[in-house]
């Protein structure tokens, strides 16, 4: 099947179901369920629409989808993610369907496009989407400042295409690459490059481009949490992780300053977490610093590590922030203070955050620990001792206050509030914690694909 379908039908039902908007969340799980048949049954390659190849400048025209596996492995988990979010929010918030069904358009045309233009076509059309699913925390000053700040971004990330465009001639990413591999002075690309990093380093929640994510998921919940958190920042660092290795020629000077934001960005994120007595707050510093780690192990060529760390994280952040935001929004406060002993009578919900916590921790038994011990092997190979310093660091950190917010939310005494959860809650949960641990105890799944996930350096290569 066409790879196009993936972004034709839910664009083109978002539009028919504002003429339906009461079953716009059942069209959603439909249009969800679709494109995972659609992604069984796709063959890999790339699909050019509306353009030829010049012979003349050897310059691919029109509009181009490029599906490798990496491309297959970030689809499946988006749109994955995407049906369980649907399907636990149906009744809650049925309005969001046609605004899930944009985002599910604009991430797939994100992770699909193989021209720049039109990655930041799908960027704004995310985006923008983004926004509206924000607006479901009823905090519009949050929302608004999250559009500023994406605004800014994407402004950023499209002068670095005009300026590439404006040197090389072309928008096709693999004509480009070739361009930018025949450069003699990388310094001509340092500009756009950079531009283009702070802008996506917004939506990937980077420091110190993402002082919109506290307004917005610190007062998040069952729809937007999850949906920012697990999908975007899965598609965002996706997308990074692709320009990273393909297209940023990072060295000398430019390779130093994004290794030392992004360290930075370790520490900071956890310290930060460290600090917080707000639930919601320690989980999306939490998230700040993954996301740092995952930008920096595409930086040093560890895709398919960071490619397995972006999923466990996005698995984990999932049951994560449905357990929190769904006792806050029984209990009306996320001070850790007033979610003491929501375990106590929880024990599979607590079981499986207890589960998801220890991943993202990497300890032993989970998936999280066989990621983080070979991405820390294979930096070592790279003699990164001062990386693996600053991680290590972070991890004791990151160690410290996950445990005390475990203890808090296990032990419960005379002020804590009941909460419940639905079968569908528990279902979800319970799925993804044995997959967290399945593949924490059996590996080898994980050892049977390497970096060539990545399938655009052959492409450049051979054609």
């Amino acid at each position: 099947m066409n790879i196009i379908l993936l972004i034709v039908i839910p664009l083109l039902v978002a539009f028919l179901s504002i003429l339906v908007k009461k079953y716009q969340m059942i069209l959603l799980v439909l249009v969800a369920i679709f494109n995972l048949v659609v992604l069984f049954l796709a063959e890999q390659g790339m699909v050019f629409i509306g353009g030829y190849e010049d012979a003349l400048t050897n310059n691919l025209l029109g509009i181009t989808l490029f599906l490798d596996v990496y491309a297959t492995i970030a689809l499946w988990l988006i749109n994955g993610l995407i049906l369980i979010i649907a399907l636990l929010n149906i009744k809650t918030y049925p309005k969001y369907g046609t605004i899930l069904m944009l985002a599910m358009a604009g991430l797939n045309g994100l992770v699909l496009a193989n021209d720049l233009f039109n990655l930041f076509v799908f960027l704004e059309i995310s985006g923008i989407a983004a926004y509206l699913i924000t607006t479901s925390n009823k905090k519009p000053v949050a929302t608004f400042k999250y559009l500023l700040y994406g605004s800014i971004g994407s402004s950023l990330f499209l002068f670095g295409i005009v300026i590439l465009y404006a040197m090389f001639g072309t928008l096709n990413l693999v004509v480009m690459i070739r361009e930018i591999q025949a450069l003699n002075d990388y310094s001509q690309v340092i500009l756009p490059f950079l531009m283009m990093f702070i802008g996506l380093g917004v939506e990937a929640k980077l420091l110190p481009f993402n002082n919109w994510v506290k307004g917005v998921l610190g007062s998040s919940n069952t729809l937007s949490g999850p949906m920012i958190v697990s999908v975007y920042m899965a598609a965002m660092t996706f997308v990074f992780g692709r320009l990273i290795t393909n297209l940023f020629q990072f060295e000398g000077t430019l390779l130093l300053v994004v290794t030392i934001i992004l360290a930075v960005g370790i520490v900071v994120g956890d310290l930060m977490a460290f600090s917080s007595t707000k639930v919601r707050e320690i989980l999306l510093f939490s998230s700040i610093a993954q996301s740092s780690i995952i930008i920096l192990l595409f930086v040093n060529n560890l895709v398919i590590w960071a490619v397995y760390l972006i999923i466990a994280n996005a698995l984990s952040k999932t049951v994560m922030f449905l357990v929190i935001n769904h006792a806050v929004k029984e209990t009306q406060d996320d001070e850790v203070h007033a979610l003491k002993g929501i375990f106590k009578d929880n024990l599979i919900v607590g079981t499986t955050y207890t589960v998801a916590t220890l991943s993202v921790m990497g300890l032993p038994l989970f998936v999280g620990f066989i990621i983080k011990l070979n991405y820390l092997t294979l930096l070592a190979d790279q003699n990164q001792m001062v990386l693996i310093a600053v991680i290590l660091i972070a991890s004791l950190i990151e160690g410290i206050y996950f445990v005390r917010l475990l203890v808090k939310l296990w032990y419960k005494d005379e002020s804590t509030v009941e909460v419940k959860y639905h079968l569908g809650f528990k279902i979800v949960f319970v799925l993804i914690a044995i997959s967290l641990i399945v593949f924490g105890t059996y590996s080898k799944p994980l050892d049977e694909l390497d970096n060539q996930i990545d399938g655009i350096e052959e492409v450049v290569q051979n054609g």
